[in-house]
């Protein structure tokens, strides 16, 4: 069946569903699609000012994807799952790009644990649901900067263990196999090798995550304010700039020796009238460099409406190519408010608003950002969600 025909498939059923689908025996179809009118400007942190504007549809609330899921009892207390998720761009005519976000297979028991093989989410993704934002998908929030390498969002090639409950506790184990593959400066390929382990509690209204990973042969790059977060931006600034040049990032290189390593803790107390959450985040590789945030936020459901608010602070340094000392460092603030209107249990209409600052401490040999100097992104978006 040809893509063209999967997605008449999939805008069928949905046209009749309003919770997940049952498409055969023990499967369910289930999928989101997302459009939003988003704007947004940007200005470097450079001596000489590049200001960038955007504007156009995105999926700024969730990515648009759909999927199959399914569970069957096999016996003696143990279930079969299986589930694959496909992104979908309904602002591109291509709907449908080549990119599976999962595709596992596993089997689940009350006393054993959960075991899952193949592609999947990690633990730290999962924690980054807890914003009160949840994950807008043009990536304000400041612990998104810690996520510029898709590996660190869903690993391939891996198995995923969940413990059973100890009291109000479980245990995530993950691996990954041969996740990247990166050539060398001798051109030689190394694969990149996935850990992460987390810590689940959950008691009431508390729930909270703490979340360690490390990933060897990558790197991190992340866009700071000032810099492109989201879709093509349209060169707006006199000052003498190649718009070829905008998607500046900086990085944090690791090695067989030297993984890259992040730490996350998530917490959120739901008090019923707002829900509050923290999430702590870290990412660093030795005598390289580090990216250090913290995030506050509070969401108000009321009745169809919902108001959230985020609010980060952080900081950075990357000494990548100059022997451990920095050569470029700064603190970052965001600040993103959502307000939600709810038609019905899949239907939503959503706002957005961000304001980001990286403000440049200190910056040798770099010729994107300058001591002293402030980058900004600000960006807005109205939009549509639907869920099925």
């Amino acid at each position: 069946m040809n893509k063209s025909l999967i997605a008449l498939a999939a805008l069928a059923a949905i046209s009749h569903a309003h919770a997940d689908v049952e498409v055969a025996a023990g499967l369910k179809l289930y999928g989101v699609f997302d459009q939003g009118l988003m704007r947004q400007s940007v200005a470097s942190a450079s001596s000489t000012v590049r200001a960038y504007s955007n504007t156009g549809f995105f999926a700024a609330a969730s990515t648009s994807r759909f999927g199959v899921k399914g569970e069957r009892d096999v016996g003696n207390g143990y279930k079969g799952m299986v589930q694959f998720e496909q992104e979908i761009t309904p602002d591109e005519s291509t709907l449908m790009p080549a990119k599976n976000r999962t595709a596992f297979v596993g089997l689940a028991n009350e006393t054993a644990g959960t075991l899952l093989l193949g592609t999947q989410e990690t633990p730290a993704y999962v924690l980054f649901g807890s914003d009160a934002n949840g994950r807008a998908e043009y990536k304000p929030q400041l612990w998104r900067y810690l996520a510029g390498s898709a590996t660190q969002d869903r690993a391939n090639n891996a198995f995923k263990y969940t413990s059973p409950k100890f009291g109000p506790l479980t245990v995530d184990l993950m691996r990954a196999y041969g996740e990247t593959n990166v050539g060398n400066t001798s051109g030689t390929a190394q694969t990149g090798d996935f850990k992460s382990w987390g810590v689940n509690y959950s008691a009431g209204p508390l729930q909270a995550k703490l979340v360690w990973d490390s990933i060897t042969n990558t790197e991190l790059k992340y866009a700071l304010p000032g810099e492109i977060n989201a879709g093509v931006l349209s060169y707006s600034s006199t000052a003498t700039s190649n718009v070829t040049t905008q998607y500046k990032t900086k990085m944090i290189a690791s090695s067989t020796s030297s993984p890259l390593q992040r730490q996350f803790l998530g917490a959120s107390y739901d008090f019923g009238a707002a829900k509050v959450n923290y999430i702590m985040a870290n990412a660093s590789t030795s005598g390289k460099g580090e990216v250090k945030t913290n995030t506050v936020g509070i969401r108000i459901p009321m009745d169809k409406v919902t108001l959230a608010l985020s609010v980060g602070s952080g900081s950075y340094s990357n000494a990548a190519a100059y022997s451990g000392v920095a050569n470029i460092a700064g603190n970052l603030e965001d600040t993103t408010f959502g307000a939600f209107y709810n038609f019905d249990k899949s239907t939503t209409a959503y706002f957005f608003t961000s304001r980001s600052k990286n403000t440049v401490t200190q910056s040798t040999g770099d010729t994107d950002h300058t001591a002293g100097t402030v980058g900004k992104s600000n960006t807005s978006t109205l939009g549509l969600r639907y869920s099925y």
